[in-house]
């Protein structure tokens, strides 16, 4: 989702320690997350160059659902999802190369999982799909298609929240605002209900 608005970029691993603290409550832990990833020394950096760091949790009631390590876990996990609602959260942190300041962001949005079967969890396992995701699923799986509704971000509960994003950017001195909403819509077909009210700083989604 990064590349959608055709910026230059490279990827850089943080291998930071994703332990949940005790006591850490799910978004001081994905902001904390985010934060922490945003810091890593990037060597290749040069000044002026934007860091953008991002973490995604699922949390049914107070669990945090990170990515499931194996099928058992995804099986667990998305049988732990199903025909109940959860929250899907996404922190950003951005930073200036050279510079310790971040400017940070957070999206949470509501999920509600259909009732599927057993059996559609052990084929969508059989698939490889889930394990690399937050709480084991993509909500853009058109064969699985997990999510019976949701309320906030298609994107953020994709990974990153693009209008979010470009409400952290316009916080950075010299940025020139972007048509971040009309490159997601556009990618993902979808007309967002809450670009607008995201944009203007509302807290929503």
């Amino acid at each position: 989702m990064i590349a959608w608005p055709g910026w230059p970029f490279q990827v850089a691993p943080s291998n930071i320690d994703e332990s949940v603290k005790s006591g850490e409550k799910p978004l001081d832990y994905v902001r904390r997350l985010a934060y922490e990833k945003s810091m890593v020394v990037i060597p290749q950096a040069r000044p002026g160059e934007l860091i953008i760091a991002a973490d995604t949790i699922v949390v049914r009631d107070t669990d945090i659902l990170g990515k499931p390590s194996d099928a058992q876990s995804a099986f667990v996990m998305l049988k732990s999802l199903k025909n109940r609602s959860h929250q899907v959260i996404t922190a950003i942190a951005l930073r200036l190369a050279t510079r310790s300041d971040s400017w940070q962001e957070v999206c949470v949005s509501d999920v509600r999982m259909r009732n599927y079967s057993d059996q559609e969890i052990e084929a969508y396992i059989q698939s490889g799909d889930p394990f690399d995701k937050a709480g084991g699923y993509a909500i853009q799986n058109p064969r699985f298609n997990p999510v019976e509704h949701f309320y906030g971000c298609y994107a953020s509960v994709m990974g990153l929240p693009l209008c979010h994003l470009e409400r952290t950017l316009r916080k950075i001195p010299g940025y020139n605002p972007s048509d971040m909403s009309g490159i997601c819509r556009k990618k993902l077909k979808y007309d967002c209900p809450i670009t607008r009210r995201v944009l203007a700083g509302e807290d929503i989604g």
